[in-house]
This record gives structure tokens, sequence and C-alpha cells, in this order.
């Protein structure tokens, strides 16, 4: 319970920073971290005793969102944020190859790669925002 009480904090923590200090980039990844998190606490229905094909869809749609962002983005962050959400996405495809109980390593895997996510926006959000309220950028 206490590590998603610290997780439901770091997420909403990071989409406040996002919220208050960010663009439009930063907004869009924030509302996607949240609607994530939702559909995934919903879609989680064996308690990662195997593969969670509802959660591993949705992981792979914040993928295909974080790489769009990156691509289009001129901030630097979410790339960062794209490869940290591809290494945690790679752990569902683990999760297909191991047979026997693995749970607690499933759910610890998706659960410690959703922190660097949260933090590239975080640091990102805090960078740019530095970046724009100094003199020589205008």
């Amino acid at each position: 319970m206490f590590f998603y009480i610290m997780g439901i904090a770091a997420l909403f923590g990071s989409s406040a920073v996002a919220w208050k200090w960010g663009g439009l980039d930063e907004r869009l990844a924030a509302l996607g971290f949240i609607a994530a998190t939702v559909a995934s606490n919903l879609a989680n229905h064996s308690h990662y005793l195997h593969t969670e094909n509802g959660v591993l869809l949705i992981d792979v749609l914040l993928l295909a969102g974080l790489v769009v962002l990156a691509l289009r983005s001129d901030r630097f962050w979410p790339m960062w944020a794209a490869a940290f959400q591809l290494v945690g996405t790679t752990v569902h495809i683990a999760s297909m190859a191991e047979t026997g109980d693995f749970a607690w390593a499933y759910a610890v895997g998706l659960i410690f790669w959703s922190y660097p996510v949260m933090i590239a926006l975080a640091v990102g959000t805090w960078l740019e925002g530095r970046y724009r309220r100094s003199d020589w950028r205008a």
C-alpha cells in the first residue's frame, strides 16, 4: 500500500509541475500519464499472475503517444520519457516468456520503470521553465 501511495503522489506531483509550469507538451504528457494510470488500474485483472494484456495495450498506446510527442517537440525530455516507457513496456514481453511464479517481479518491473518516466516529465518541465525564464533566450 505504501508504494501505491508513493506512485500516486509521484504521478500527481509530476503532473502538477507540468500543469503549473509546463507548456502544451508537458500538459499533454501529464494527461496521458494520468489516463494511463487510471486505465491500467481498471485493466489489471489478475494482479500480475500472468501477462496483463490490457495493461500492455495501455502501455503501448502511451509509448506511441510519447514517441509522437518526442518527434514533434522541440524539447529533449520526451525522448527520455519515451525511452523509459519502452523499457517498461518490454517488461510485458519478458513476462510472456516466464512460466513460473513471477507476479511480484512483474509488478515491480512495471512500477519501477514508471518512476523515470514521471521524473523525465518533472525535470524536463523544470529545465524548460528555467530556460524560458532566462534573458538570453528572448
